[in-house]
């Protein structure tokens, strides 16, 4: 009977036991199967990573193709504008070249001109009595040389023939700005008026340009080419012929010392006469005209473009018309020490300079 319970209890074990080892079998491989999964999935997930990352490799090499290509493509556009600023700096010296080129292809067939008009026959000049010559802005004497008639003074109105004012500049600051804006401007030598009753206004060429007409009515501002006229009309020694016979400075010229010769250099000694300054004096001469054409020229002087006044009894400065380039315009001048009539492009270029006014009839 013990034999028979020992065998029975040893078999429940044994049963119990083998259940036991079943589970934990079970457990274990379901274990390993949710393992095998996990690591199936990983290994999907590094399938498809590995996937991205041939993708952005894939990707990086057309990025860096396409960089490449935008590289080159900037390096060709670089020598491009490189180019064509070469190009234009080319072109620009060449237009630059060109312009003064033009500027004395002007200036030549100016003086071209000058000589043709000389080659015709120049007809004696008349000179009239002066005259009065009424207008709406009032009387002005007048001359006639040749086929022209002048004013016999300086022009002295502070409106434009329409009547609107035109500005007075009696400053350094406001003769610079209206310059800076090209706007019109008039002053009296020094501002004081009593210049102007003796020599007129000073006007800048914006001035004399505007359309509102600067000259009275019957009157306009002597173009470049008529001033010419003029000095043709009256021929050698024209500014002496113009200008005024009194008012002008007086000059000196050096007299030569005949003792001396080159004594001096040659023999190495002082000349007794002069002390070895190769002069002996000065000889004085005045710088007045004869006036024989009427004009009545006075040095009524300039004003700068900084403003200043300068030269008053040694020069009279008129303005012509015609511009001579987009910066300055022509104009005849006088002094005191000769009898030609000056024109000079380089210096009268500045159209901010204050000239004098002298007006031909329409």
């Amino acid at each position: 009977m013990k034999k028979i319970i020992f065998f029975a209890i040893l078999t429940s074990v044994s049963f119990v036991f083998s259940q036991s080892k079943k589970e934990q079998i079970e457990i274990l491989t379901n274990r390993v199967d949710s393992l095998n999964r996990v690591v199936g999935a990983e290994r999907n997930i590094n399938k498809q990573k590995s996937e991205n990352i041939l993708q952005l490799k894939e990707t990086n090499g057309n990025l860096q193709n396409q960089i490449a290509k935008l590289n080159e493509s900037v390096k060709f556009l670089n020598q491009e504008i490189n180019e064509k600023e070469n190009s234009l700096s080319s072109k620009a010296f060449e237009i630059s070249v060109l312009k003064t080129q033009l500027i004395e292809k002007l200036d030549s067939l100016a003086k071209i001109r000058a000589e043709l008009e000389k080659l015709k026959p120049v007809p004696k000049p008349v000179v009239s009595n002066t005259t009065n010559q009424v207008t709406q802005t009032g009387s002005y004497k007048s001359v006639k040389i040749g086929t022209q008639t002048w004013m016999t003074e300086n022009l002295n109105v502070s409106t434009f023939r329409n009547g609107d004012p035109i500005p007075q500049a009696k400053s350094n600051e406001e003769w610079d700005l209206a310059d800076e804006n090209k706007q019109p401007a008039w002053c009296y030598y020094e501002n004081d008026p009593k210049n102007g009753n003796k020599y007129g206004k000073l006007y800048n060429w914006y001035a004399v340009n505007d359309p509102r007409g600067l000259a009275p009515a019957g009157w306009h501002i002597p173009t470049d080419a008529e001033w010419t006229t003029l000095e043709n009309q009256l021929g050698d020694d024209a500014g002496k012929k113009m200008k005024s016979t009194s008012g002008w400075d007086s000059w000196y010229e050096k007299i030569t010392c005949s003792n001396c010769k080159v004594a001096s250099a040659e023999y190495k000694k002082i000349c007794s006469v002069c002390k070895g300054t190769g002069y002996t004096g000065k000889k004085t001469h005045s710088g007045n005209g004869t006036n024989s054409s009427g004009f009545s020229g006075l040095p009524g002087g300039l004003r700068r473009g900084n403003g200043a006044f300068d030269t008053i009894g040694g020069s009279g400065n008129w303005w012509s018309s015609t511009e001579y380039t987009t910066s300055g315009a022509w104009a005849r001048y006088l002094n005191y020490n000769g009898g030609d009539v000056g024109r000079d492009a380089n210096y009268f270029s500045g159209k901010e300079k204050g000239f004098s006014v002298r007006c031909l009839r329409d």
